[in-house]
């Protein structure tokens, strides 16, 4: 089995763990410079209202708007406006520091939307706009200062549309909700992850051996980080989308690791009737392997990768919170499984095979062999 000088890719684990290690250290920093900034730790990712809870502000304005770009557009950008003005913002500060005695910086008080949908048909078609709750770090127990936003929210729009367009049965309205998306939810997707990971596990252990097995999952445990880091430092909503396309990831990403050991399982077959040592050359065995399956994994990635970037581009923010993520968890599947399980796997193997052929004499501690071609 001959391999190609430059396929020399288990070898070099250490320079594949670079890209990992700095992808962690810019979403450490960027989890806790909004941290920092926001005085909450939650602020360090970007959750959604689906997980922290937020407001909602209806405004039925009918389908002859909301079916007109035009329109839609004009209107949209001025609850926009109201929503993120600084005029708004100060006067929250003014009334939190006048009646509860506290001091919220005004990019705090300054709503952030969520996401908008359309709602209802003909004139009950309604505008809904999802936006963020002030901090728990600055508001009281009951919300008294995000209540108060929320009525001088409404209050100026429906203000500008009973001045702008009366008798068009235009109505506004705000209303607090909680988390939708409970504890529940969040231990339920964490116990199908684990559940997942512990059957792929045992899977691969009985259909390959445990070295596979463990590098499987240590590769599964990268792509799931990745995703996360990445959404991070990208500030992606993380809301019931994201854990949809984490367990997508979960799911999805371990395909292209089995190919590549499958190939490795393969390979090794055929290396054992042919070495004149019963330690074989797993080094030799695996980069051959990568190299055979390395335009298959291409071609499987860049297909999936079409079809979901088109969502990412074409799709309602909703669609792109979930396929945003899904790419990035592709990414990461890719690099994974072809130089992270790979290398984890002849590191683990090689240091096995190496104890063995030890305790039975079979090689010196300290002169180890290996048959095989030469790298």
């Amino acid at each position: 089995m001959k391999m190609p000088k430059k396929a020399r890719i288990v070898e070099k684990h250490g320079i594949w763990a670079i890209a990992p290690v700095l992808i962690f250290l810019i979403a450490v920093i960027v989890f806790t410079s909004f941290a920092v900034i926001n005085k909450d730790m939650s602020k360090g990712m970007n959750i959604g209202i689906d997980f922290a809870g937020g407001s909602i502000l209806t405004v039925e304005l009918g389908s002859d708007i909301l079916n007109d770009n035009d329109k839609y557009d004009e209107h949209f950008n001025y609850i926009e406006s109201v929503l993120t003005s600084e005029e708004i913002a100060k006067e929250v500060v003014a009334y939190a520091k006048e009646n509860y005695n506290i001091d919220i910086p005004e990019s705090s008080a300054v709503a952030s939307i969520s996401y908008v949908q359309t709602s209802g048909s003909d004139t009950d078609m309604s505008l809904i706009i999802k936006y963020d709750n002030i901090s728990s770090a600055y508001d009281t127990k009951n919300n008294d200062i995000t209540t108060q936003r929320n009525k001088i929210l409404e209050n100026q729009i429906r203000s500008y549309y009973d001045t702008n367009f009366q008798d068009s049965g235009i109505t506004v309205s705000t209303s607090y909700i909680g988390a939708t998306a409970s504890a529940s939810l969040i231990k339920t997707a964490l116990l199908a992850v684990g559940i997942t990971m512990v059957l792929i596990l045992i899977y691969i252990m009985f259909r390959f051996e445990i070295w596979s097995g463990i590098s499987a999952i240590v590769a599964l445990i990268h792509d799931v980080a990745m995703m996360v880091f990445l959404v991070i430092i990208f500030r992606i909503q993380v809301n019931s989308a994201f854990i949809a396309a984490l367990i997508t990831i979960v799911s999805y990403s371990i395909n292209n690791t089995i190919v590549v050991f499958d190939r490795v399982r393969e390979n090794k077959k055929k290396a054992m009737g042919t070495a004149k040592s019963a330690i074989l050359d797993n080094n030799l065995i695996v980069n051959t392997s990568i190299m055979q399956t390395l335009v298959r994994s291409i071609n499987s990635t860049i297909t999936t990768m079409v079809a979901i970037t088109l969502f990412a581009i074409i799709g309602t923010a909703s669609v792109r919170e979930f396929a945003l993520p899904v790419i990035f968890g592709l990414l990461a599947g890719f690099y994974s499984s072809l130089v992270i399980a790979p290398s984890l796997y002849c590191l683990m193997k090689n240091a096995a095979d190496k104890r063995k052929a030890i305790k039975k004499n079979i090689i010196k501690k300290d002169k180890p062999k290996y048959a095989g071609a030469k790298n």
